[in-house]
């Protein structure tokens, strides 16, 4: 391969940031990534502890777009298989199916509250006719959707948990982009005039059979055999601009050794909030102040190795009631059965937390005995003695916190930052949009090809915007793109 003369700094190492430097690698680009990090994967990766694979969440694939998705495929080739998928909601000692299956709510709340349902599902759609209200909020545009019992029933508790805050104080961007087109005529469409031209993605998944971290751990071993440098425990610390374009990055690593790394073009995946505030010269305080303004939510996630398999039949399940410490468990012998020891599984569960708060602040055997206690005592499916360990991976800037009008700062701060013609921003914590993968790969290419191009050809922010339903997709679609850079 002959080696281009361009070099790339890119700072993250999760999927964002690794698939561009994939795509980058391949085209014989000087490629080093900056990773805070000990592993690379950022969000999705899977941990190993004591020959017990569990990934940090919930990461299934799927994507809408066929391109990514050929992608994927021709990354991990055989090790991906497919995987069935059961996810449910709980909430006051019973189980619903999630998504919403209409016929399971509604006979599982009683007879009148499902009238009630009804009824304030009505009166939401003939008031948002006539009356056309400004909505703002996650409440506004919960009861919009789906009227004021069904919010209060399956998305009120459950979203209050997962923030931290009342749902009034959250932009209504969130609903847009986890609900968008679903509504109460999606759920009777699916369950009585299912369309043979769409693609339901709810039953079934694409999965890497030896966890989701294999799609970092693949990208990483192909950036590295093209000569493509890896810095892990290494944190951004300055990022020097002149004039129109950033010139380089301080590194600082564990060890308290500091680099400086020059490039040509830099891709940034790391927290809006972080990269604006590094910059020197100081930006103007209008932007700091903006930027300061963006806040995340935080997460403890608890494995428990436990001696039995397939406790449930599900991959995940929510958990609504506030009084149980943690929002979701998922179970890793439901995914794959190449994750653990045979006869065993491992229950991940994942607690909404502050970094700095009382949550926080408990250490590892409190929140593994917090946890364990917890879900033995309500949902008696293992008892003590089952459980052979468990392991806490504590997580900071989990999720993006849309307040409200938080678009307005958010444009504000990407607008400022075009101004810097060699840099591009990708990723969830990166452009602080609530991305799947499938979404943060896709924005790590697009910076790739536009370097690769020589222009921004591709672009990101149109990542991610489809007003569709999430969780369809419509065969005639299936084979409209194609992947834009093949080895030749």
């Amino acid at each position: 391969m002959i080696k281009n003369s361009k070099k790339v700094v890119i700072l993250g190492a999760g999927l964002a940031g690794l698939a561009a430097g994939y795509e980058l690698s391949k085209k014989g680009i000087n490629v080093e990534i900056v990773e805070k990090w000990d592993d690379v994967g950022g969000l999705a990766r899977t941990i190993n502890v004591n020959d017990f694979q569990f990934d940090t969440g919930p990461h299934r694939w799927y994507t809408k777009s066929n391109m990514v998705n050929r992608w994927m495929l021709k990354l991990l080739g055989n090790e991906v298989i497919k995987v069935p998928r059961l996810t449910r909601i709980y909430f006051d000692g019973k189980f619903f199916y999630y998504p919403i299956k209409l016929m399971n709510a509604l006979s599982g709340i009683g007879i009148w509250k499902a009238i009630k349902a009804v009824i304030d599902y009505i009166y939401a759609r003939i008031r948002a006719r006539i009356f056309q209200p400004k909505l703002l909020t996650m409440e506004d545009g919960y009861i919009n959707q789906f009227g004021k019992t069904l919010y209060e029933l399956f998305f009120k508790r459950y979203s209050e948990k997962l923030w931290g805050a009342d749902c009034r104080t959250i932009s209504i961007d969130w609903v847009g982009q986890r609900t968008r087109g679903l509504n109460i005529f999606t759920l009777i469409r699916e369950t009585l005039f299912k369309s043979k031209s769409v693609v339901s993605l709810v039953d079934e998944f694409s999965y890497p059979k030896k966890g989701v971290g294999r799609l970092a751990q693949k990208m990483a071993e192909e950036i590295k055999k093209k000569g493509g440098r890896i810095y892990l425990s290494a944190e951004v610390i300055g990022i020097s601009c002149e004039k129109n374009s950033i010139k380089s990055v301080e590194v600082s690593f564990k060890s308290k050794k500091k680099t400086r790394l020059l490039a040509d073009y830099f891709i940034s995946s790391i927290p809006l909030n972080e990269l604006v505030s590094r910059m020197t010269p100081r930006l103007d305080i209008k932007y700091l102040n903006l930027a300061s303004k963006l806040t995340y939510r935080d997460e403890l996630q608890v494995a428990l190795f436990v001696k039995k398999t397939h406790i449930t039949p599900d991959t995940w399940i929510y958990v609504h009631p506030k009084e149980i410490p943690f929002m979701r468990v998922m179970e890793m012998d439901n995914w794959s059965d190449e994750l653990s020891p045979e006869g065993t599984t491992t229950l991940v569960f994942e607690v909404a937390c502050t970094m700095g708060d009382a949550v926080w602040r408990k250490n590892d055997k409190n929140v593994i005995d917090m946890v364990s206690n917890s879900y033995i005592k309500e949902f008696k499916l293992i008892k003590k003695s089952d459980i052979l360990g468990g392991y806490v991976h504590r997580v900071p800037k989990e999720y993006p916190v849309y307040h409200v009008n938080y678009d307005d700062d958010v444009l504000k701060i990407k607008d400022l930052l075009k101004q810097f013609s060699n840099l591009q921003i990708i990723g969830r914590n990166g452009t602080f949009r609530y991305n799947n993968m499938d979404h943060s790969i896709e924005m790590g290419l697009y910076a790739a090809w536009n370097i690769i191009a020589g222009r921004k050809k591709y672009d990101i922010e149109s990542v991610n915007i489809e007003r569709e339903y999430l969780e369809e997709k419509k065969i005639e679609n299936l084979e409209d793109e194609t992947v834009e850079t093949e080895d030749e």
